[in-house]
């Protein structure tokens, strides 16, 4: 399935129709893979309703939502105790990223985590984890953005890798 024009932006209050029909068209596999939110209506309803807080979308030209990512200034608890003091707790975020099963392998992934990579500098973090880790099948395409490995552990989804990318290029340098 070939796009003209993909545009990635900050998620808006009118996005929850596509972000809806985004959520509820992913694969079972696909929703397996995403762990920080349950990937429905009502969720969709309350991320429109807190549109733009580091919240972006793939939009294609005609409205519809191609992957959705999340870039968040908390750290979870379970994060901060694994990187320990590895983090700059106040210039760093979270990273969770989900494209859409059809667009897979083709390069929005990519091109949109780099947008929002670009974004977080903008914002004048230093520092970007994958929130809750990353599973092996991801790993590479992490470190393919810059990413590094900075440990590992078990969870209910099996081994998973945590995963950290210094900023460069941020407000304050």
């Amino acid at each position: 399935m070939k796009r003209e024009t993909v545009s990635f932006r900050l998620l808006e209050a009118s996005d929850l129709e596509p972000l809806t029909t985004f959520f509820l068209g992913l694969s079972a596999e696909t929703q397996r893979h995403y762990n920080p939110h349950p990937l429905n209506r009502e969720t969709a309803e309350q991320l429109c309703d807190s549109a733009g807080a580091g919240l972006f979308v793939a939009v294609a030209e005609d409205g519809e939502i191609l992957a959705y990512m999340i870039l968040a200034r908390y750290i979870a608890k379970s994060d901060r105790a694994r990187y320990g003091d590895k983090l700059s707790p106040d210039r760093c975020a979270s990273f969770a990223p989900v494209v859409a099963d059809a667009y897979q392998g083709m390069g929005i992934g990519t091109l949109m985590a780099r947008y929002v990579l670009d974004s977080a500098k903008r914002m004048g973090l230093s520092q970007v984890i994958l929130m809750g880790g990353v599973q092996e099948r991801a790993r590479h395409f992490y470190e393919r953005l810059g990413f590094r490995y900075t440990g590992e552990f078990q969870s209910d989804y099996g081994l998973l890798y945590d995963m950290l990318i210094e900023l460069q290029g941020g407000d304050d340098e």
